[in-house]
């Protein structure tokens, strides 16, 4: 789906999306607690593709129709997957790197799909320390849909305890998808970062959900090299005095999908946006203090770290683009392994608006200006890619045509509703 927008401003009180990150975790922890139904007892308003693709996979992991001891026989044997829970995770990182701890912990074993880039996504070095703890991989090396199955070595009934050692600046989701499964084995373990840990926001949000759930952990070492303590043999439990009054869990706002708006705002549109907690472990709501920042010293050279906001980078690239002075964007080596090569797309796709920005190996350097051109922009196949380009037109001299613009759905579906009931102008080709 090809959309041209023209340009103009928007106008309107917008309420902020769910959590993507908050309900993904929810989901898992209650369907672990024994919810069943609407997304595990998890109220949600707008699923994105990554939700749906959690809540298909927690839906086959947690199915009774495949028993623990079945899966154990077939995890013997990891060419017989008859019997194995089979994860199609769509293109959800998230989803994947979740539910592959969970999966041995769990189910013994399961079978993992995927596509667009996923399947030559890493898995390392989860998947190495996974197998020091009795896991078996199986990786589909010829980049097709199938990713890998994993199971257990023979003679285990279970992933080993211990030590897991961890560097933090890979991918906060390999900490979280352990933090959720090692609770279930009966050994005690422990996560140990052997390097200062990035996106420390998105482990926060988990260890709260945890402790929602009557899960404990402990968090031992130094605040840039935690060491999380886990005790075997804990039970998920529905936290009842959390529920609405349908008897549901819901996702708190979203400040990664907000920002879009929330500098929209900063941009001269006139945004108010609601369902905002201020007291949110989320990392991304710092936006608020980048667009102060923003403010406050335009016309000079600002350099960010986007190490602990690697998902603002596109739109964080657009308010610069905006606003008069120089901005260096440091600190982004993850990027490059997103659903697109974010370095280069977010670059690509503002130098076609007419953007003066410049492609560096962990970002990119930015000169403001008054207004952008407009054109035509690749939306690459990233939500937030797509998302950027949109709010950039609010401050373009021309039409913007975004190519593949039903990318949104893979986070927020009612993107470009959105856009329209904010009185932006848009036709879909």
């Amino acid at each position: 789906m090809d959309i041209t927008i023209k340009p103009g401003l928007l106008k309107g009180e917008i309420s902020a999306p769910e959590s993507k990150s908050h309900a993904h975790r929810l989901m898992i922890a209650a369907a672990l607690a024994g919810a069943a139904g609407r997304s595990f007892g998890v109220s949600i308003g707008e699923k994105s593709e990554d939700l749906q693709a959690t809540e298909r996979c927690l839906g086959a992991l947690v199915s009774d129709g495949i028993v623990a001891e079945e899966a154990t026989s077939a995890a013997k044997n990891l060419l017989d997957t008859a019997r194995m829970p089979r994860l199609y995770c769509g293109e959800s990182g998230s989803t994947l790197r979740f539910l592959l701890p969970l999966s041995v912990c769990y189910r013994r074993g399961a079978v993992f799909y995927g596509e667009g880039k996923l399947p030559e996504r890493p898995l390392a070095p989860l998947d190495e320390e996974m197998a020091r703890h009795g896991v078996v991989f199986e990786r589909n090396q010829q980049g097709l849909p199938e990713i890998c199955r994993t199971g257990l070595e023979e003679g285990l009934t279970e992933m080993k305890g211990g030590d897991f050692r961890l560097p933090g600046n890979v991918s906060s989701q390999y900490v979280t998808g352990l933090l959720m499964a090692l609770p279930l084995i009966k050994e005690d373990s422990k996560i140990i970062l052997t390097s200062k840990l990035q996106s420390r926001a998105y482990v926060d949000i988990t260890l709260k959900v945890l402790a929602d759930f009557g899960i404990d952990v402990k968090v031992a070492g130094e605040k840039d090299m935690p060491v999380y303590e886990i005790k075997g043999g804990q039970k998920y439990i529905l936290p009842g005095e959390q529920t609405g009054p349908d008897g549901t869990l819901s996702p708190e706002g979203d400040w990664s999908n907000a920002a879009f708006w929330l500098v929209a705002g900063a941009l001269g549109s006139d945004i108010s946006v609601t369902g905002l907690r201020s007291d949110s472990p989320q990392g991304d709501k710092n936006i608020t203090e980048l667009i102060e920042l923003f403010k406050s010293e335009a016309n000079s050279t600002r350099i960010i770290d986007v190490s602990e906001v690697p998902d603002l980078v596109p739109i964080l690239c657009v308010l610069a683009s905006l606003t008069p002075g120089d901005t260096e964007i440091t600190g982004g080596e993850r990027l490059r392994i997103k659903e697109s090569d974010r370095i280069k797309t977010t670059v690509a796709m503002l130098s076609a608006l007419g953007a003066d920005i410049k492609e560096r190996s962990a970002g990119m350097f930015i000169r403001g200006k008054d207004s952008l051109e407009g054109g035509t922009v690749d939306g690459a196949g990233d939500h937030r890619i797509v998302m950027a380009a949109a709010i950039a037109a609010t401050r373009c001299d021309d039409e913007v045509t975004i190519i593949g613009a039903e990318a949104v759905n893979k986070s927020y579906p009612s993107f470009f509703e959105k856009y329209e009931q904010l009185g932006g102008r848009r036709e879909v080709k």
